[in-house]
């Protein structure tokens, strides 16, 4: 199996056990500070399984939504130590296509210029995503 391929592998592999490590943290830290949280716990889940929206839920729990990186003002809460879990598994391929591009630049056995430009360009995009300058 060529080496970009592995290294992506790894990479992907161990940050999603990581993420998944945090993810289920997360909860019990929560669970244990429930005032500590941005949301009640109790209550957020009481609120969705009531069938209300988004926005109704975040009124009901918060106040009012408090944004899309929260977490980063809240690391310490079990919400936000939960959202940091999210991040990494979602953005795992982040680092494991930057590396991989690394590896199919410089290995000569490897070189591809045409996957070292894709791999950098979906790096870009996810880049741009988790920044949140482009909300869908």
């Amino acid at each position: 199996m060529p080496l970009s391929q592995r290294v992506f592998g790894e990479f992907v592999y161990w940050l999603c056990i990581v993420a998944a490590i945090v993810c289920m943290i997360g909860p019990v830290i929560a669970l244990l500070s429930v005032d500590a949280n941005v949301g009640n716990p109790h209550y957020i889940f009481a609120s969705i399984f009531d069938g209300n929206t988004a926005e109704v839920v975040w009124e009901e729990v918060a106040g009012e939504f408090p944004g899309g990186h929260f977490w980063l003002y809240n690391i310490a809460a079990g919400d936000g130590f939960t959202q940091l879990g999210l991040v990494i598994g979602c953005a795992c391929a982040l680092p494991a296509l930057i590396a991989t591009a690394l590896v199919l630049l410089f290995k000569k056995k490897e070189r591809s210029f045409i996957w070292v430009f894709f791999s950098l360009v979906i790096a870009t995009l996810i880049t741009i995503s988790l920044c949140g300058i482009v909300n869908v």
